[in-house]
């Protein structure tokens, strides 16, 4: 997914801006993923795979944790980089 920068909003603060940033990073987030969802579970259904009681009943093994847990992290980074970001700034500020 590119990244596109937002339009700035006039007498919108710097904090205002970084929260604005995240929530639209995770609202993009999920819609793409709900997307994706909708397509599996509806192909899987189509061809008579998997039904919607195997998903809900699905327990993923340590290794599909791990993965998981990887792609969380990435997400969470993404999110929270405006303020990561900001902070650096500041502190880059700050020393030079």
């Amino acid at each position: 997914m590119s990244e596109r920068r937002r339009l700035d909003i006039p007498g919108q603060s710097d904090v205002e801006d970084r929260l604005l940033a995240m929530v639209s990073a995770l609202a993009s987030e999920l819609a793409v993923t709900r997307e994706r969802l909708d397509t599996v579970e509806r192909l899987l259904a189509e061809k008579e795979i998997l039904d919607a009681e195997a998903i809900e009943a699905f327990a993923p093994s340590p290794d599909v944790i791990v993965e998981r847990d990887a792609l969380r992290r990435r997400i969470i980074e993404r999110i929270f980089r405006p303020i990561r970001d900001a902070a650096v700034r500041a502190r880059q500020e700050q020393e030079g």
